[in-house]
């Protein structure tokens, strides 16, 4: 029967990875205007402790429209997350470095930029040999260079979840409610953004996974509106000395975010 596992780290459940298992989650998407540093990405139903890099590019074409709009951003981000007792772990992420490119109407600009990081809390509610879920908190630090004349800060609140259907097929995802808030010239816009997350993996070896799915989300407040549906799929690799590397792409089909294609290489190490 399914049960609650102890406090015990040695009993690790069967739906959790094993260390060099690469269907091991969700990786972080979305675009780095609207989804900095993992902000309302759906994250991992299981503790662990790894960090990684993330090479992230966004393309959005409306050339054809009658404002001859473009926009082009890359970005570098860190993540880190430690595990903390045996249900229990801790996340930190920061953009280390985004550039952008937009083109509005011929009138091109460009600039650098750092930030913003975010911190979150998570805790493993139930771990069985078949499931186990999760829920979350994060928040978003205003701490970003591009924004000269006002800040961003936020709340995530969400749970995620993670089933293993047999030893080739996984199957995860989640639910989170974000909280962004900007702050220009003293007023305060809040936002209300739920998201939703669910994918497959299939390995066809432990070492390596593909995987596809979609992302969905949505603003409630104060203005509803599709924020993006995007399809996803990918594959994560795992190496030698604990290293691993995954590819994300995704490609909104929908919604008020007019970006074309995401694409993000990740590197990663699981000691």
């Amino acid at each position: 029967a399914s049960s609650v596992r102890a406090a015990n780290p040695a009993a690790a459940s069967d739906a959790c990875p094993e260390r060099r298992e690469a269907a091991s989650g969700p990786l972080p998407g979305g675009a780095q205007p609207t989804q900095p540093a993992d902000f309302g990405a759906i994250p991992e139903a299981c503790p662990g402790s790894e960090v990684s890099l993330r090479l992230r590019g966004a393309l959005l074409d409306d050339s054809a429209g009658p404002g001859f709009f473009g926009d082009v951003l890359t970005d570098l981000a860190l993540r880190a997350r430690r595990r903390i007792g045996a249900h229990g772990w801790l996340s930190l992420a920061v953009d280390l470095f985004s550039y952008r490119y937009v083109n509005n109407g011929g009138l091109a600009s460009t600039g650098p930029s750092f930030g913003p990081p975010t911190v979150g809390y998570y805790q493993g509610l139930v771990s069985t040999p078949r499931a186990a879920l999760a829920v979350y908190a994060r928040a978003l630090l205003p701490l970003d260079t591009a924004r000269q004349n006002g800040t961003e800060s936020g709340l995530e609140l969400g749970g995620s979840g993670r089933a293993r259907m047999s030893r080739r097929w996984v199957l995860d995802g989640g639910l989170g409610l974000a909280g962004p808030l900007d702050v220009v010239a003293g007023q305060a816009h809040g936002r209300l953004e739920p998201a939703a997350l669910a994918e497959g993996w299939f390995s066809p070896q432990p070492a390596l996974a593909v995987f596809a799915g979609a992302a969905l989300r949505v603003e409630v407040a104060p203005t509803p509106s599709w924020r993006t549906v995007a399809p996803r799929a990918g594959f994560r690799a795992a190496l030698r000395k604990s290293l691993w590397f995954a590819v994300l792409a995704e490609a909104p089909i929908a919604g008020t975010d007019r970006t074309n294609l995401i694409v993000s290489l990740f590197l990663g190490w699981s000691p």
